[in-house]
């Protein structure tokens, strides 16, 4: 699909941007998810050398690390913690804080090359390579990572034209936009305790009570059980549906883009729309499986 417009930097664009304390979070959160996809084969690779075929051995391995790899790719990539805290754009450069408290300067004049590299929809990296060799690196763990780019190609379009960018750009604004949703879900930490904390808790004392009048008067599961198979299914159809709408709405964004390069608002009606219809979805199949936990 061809961009009806063009995208177009902003002249003289100032603004302050701070790295997201949510993206530090979910970066030392990768670890230990790489592990879990490791852990269980294991005992199972031990086993096999232990019984004299490592082919077995090797074929455990290479389905247990292809996802490890790629979440520890991500991770180093794109979702690394910056050396520095907070980035101030000036219309010829930046001022950086950095985690020692200490100021750091980059004139745009003295930029030799900008590098890029990205995974559609998810995040991305860019290095400002400095005429004397130094390098400073930048992730979508800063906010709005797309703007510093945006003034160094107002400050020099010729050592970065907008459209070498551009894909970047929609990858960085649909990803900021993605964090910003969860972030906005985490602030409303009320409603998330009654979801997927109180509702199981009601609903397992209701089950427990309700059971043997219709019909299933054998029920041995004990209320803590019951929680549990509730509570765990609760959570996994939520997250499910959050992430299906977040998918949605991040290929409409990036549509948006294409069509209009210049307009990265968020279009908060349609986004209010399709998490509306992912919570009617989410509670009409929880809905099924409690009656069917409770008859079956």
């Amino acid at each position: 699909m061809e961009q009806s417009q063009t995208f177009s930097p902003r002249v003289g664009l100032k603004r302050t941007l701070s790295d997201r304390t949510l993206l530090k979070v979910f970066y030392y959160l990768l670890f230990p998810l790489a592990l879990a996809f490791v852990l269980p084969f294991v005992p199972l690779i031990l086993m096999a050398f232990e019984d004299g075929t490592p082919l077995t051995a090797f074929s455990f391995m290479a389905l247990a690390l292809p996802m490890p790899a790629i979440i520890l790719f991500q991770a180093f990539s794109f979702f690394k913690p910056l050396a520095f805290t907070q980035v101030t754009i000036f219309p010829d450069r930046l001022q950086m804080l950095g985690k020692n408290k200490k100021n750091i300067e980059i004139s745009y004049a003295d930029i030799q090359e900008v590098k890029m590299s990205h995974l559609p929809y998810q995040g991305g990296s860019f290095t400002l390579i400095m005429k004397e060799g130094e390098k400073f690196k930048f992730t979508v763990i800063l906010e709005r990572s797309e703007y510093v780019l945006e003034a160094i190609s107002s400050f020099n379009p010729e050592l970065l034209p907008p459209a070498s960018f551009e894909i970047y750009r929609r990858t960085a604004i649909c990803a900021d936009h993605n964090y910003t949703r969860i972030n906005d879900a985490l602030k409303n930490w009320r409603m998330l305790v009654v979801k997927y904390m109180l509702l199981p808790i009601v609903v397992s004392v209701v089950v427990v009570l309700v059971a043997p009048y219709v019909g299933r008067v054998s029920i041995t599961e004990d209320l803590d059980n019951v929680f549990r198979s509730f509570t765990l299914a609760n959570l996994i159809l939520g997250v499910i549906c959050f992430l299906v709408a977040a998918l949605y709405l991040t290929a409409n964004t990036n549509q948006d883009l294409i069509r209009d390069p210049n307009n990265a608002r968020r279009n908060l009606p349609v986004e209010a729309k399709v998490y509306r219809l992912a919570d009617i979805v989410h509670w009409a199949v929880f809905a099924a499986f409690v009656i069917y936990f409770t008859l079956r």
